[in-house]
C-alpha cells in the first residue's frame, strides 16, 4: 500500500485527532470548574484506553501475519502509535491550561465588578 497524502491525512485525524477530541470532551466539564487535575486524568485515562484499542487492533491485524514477527517491520508503527498517545496526552494538557486560563479571566473580570 502506497503512502499517499490522503492516507497520512486519514491516519493524522484518526490516531491525533480522535482521542485528543474524546480527551478533550471528558475533561471539559472538569475544566470549566476549576478541576484541571481531574479533568486531566479523567481526559488522559480517555487518550489512554483509545490508544491502547488502536494499538491492540495493530497487534490483532499482524497475528494474521505470522511471517512478520521475524522481522522488526512491525516495531516502527507500533511506535508510531505510542508516540501518537504520548503526543495527543501532551496536546490535551496545552488546551486544559488554555481552559483554565480562560475561566480564571472570567471569574476575576467577575469578581472585579
Amino acid at each position: 500500500m502506497a503512502l499517499t497524502p490522503e492516507l497520512l491525512l486519514w491516519w493524522a485525524l484518526v490516531y491525533g485527532a480522535l482521542p485528543i477530541a474524546a480527551g478533550s470532551l471528558v475533561g471539559l466539564p472538569f475544566w470549566l470548574r476549576g478541576r484541571v487535575l481531574l479533568g486531566n486524568a479523567l481526559g488522559s485515562a480517555v487518550i489512554a484506553a483509545v490508544m491502547v484499542v488502536f494499538i491492540l487492533q495493530f497487534l490483532f491485524e499482524l497475528l494474521t501475519l505470522a511471517s512478520v514477527f521475524e522481522t522488526d517491520v512491525w516495531l516502527l508503527p507500533l511506535g508510531a502509535l505510542v508516540f501518537a498517545g504520548w503526543l495527543d496526552v501532551l496536546v490535551m494538557f496545552f488546551i486544559s491550561g488554555a481552559v483554565e486560563q480562560r475561566v480564571n479571566r472570567k471569574r476575576m473580570r467577575l469578581d472585579d465588578l
